[in-house]
């Protein structure tokens, strides 16, 4: 019975550390996973989207800390979360990609921009940053001279 109950949790636990492994494939899959953990609790979407690359986890615990915390601080101002958009995804190559979400909430939008490589298989986290610029970057894009028909 010992040896029984032993083989089922190595087998769960195998099972669990694949889905991990499995679950950070693509982009798309760390992202929905980040709001998913976003919506209930910033501090650990946080701390699992930087938990994809060991480098940055193992050796910026102090800047990890810093961002939960400033994120934390700009939240209380912008009252209750509704959701995220897609505002725009760009790459260099196959292997580094910059994907920028709007966070919405009742007061304003916040900006989250991550930044994705893939040394290998794995996406890990390489960049993340926030911010609510998002009208200032709305306004220069609606000038006169940005528009396409002024191009043509």
């Amino acid at each position: 019975m010992n040896t029984k109950l032993t083989l089922i949790l190595l087998i769960a636990i195998t099972f669990s550390t694949l889905t991990n492994v499995t679950a950070q494939n693509t982009i798309e899959e760390i992202t929905n996973e980040f709001f998913k953990k976003y919506s209930k609790s910033p501090k650990k979407a946080v701390d699992y989207v930087f938990g994809t690359n060991s480098w940055i986890l193992e050796r910026n615990k102090d800047g990890i800390e810093n961002v939960q915390n400033q994120l934390h601080n700009a939240i209380e101002l912008v009252g209750k979360y509704y959701g995220h958009e897609k505002i725009t995804e760009k790459s260099i190559g196959k292997s580094y990609k910059l994907v920028s979400y709007m966070i919405k909430y009742d007061r304003q939008p916040i900006r989250f921009t991550f930044v994705f490589y893939r040394p290998q298989e794995k996406w890990q986290l390489q960049n993340f940053q926030f911010d609510d610029n998002l009208d200032d970057e709305l306004e220069e894009a609606g000038k006169v001279y940005r528009l396409k028909e002024n191009w043509e």
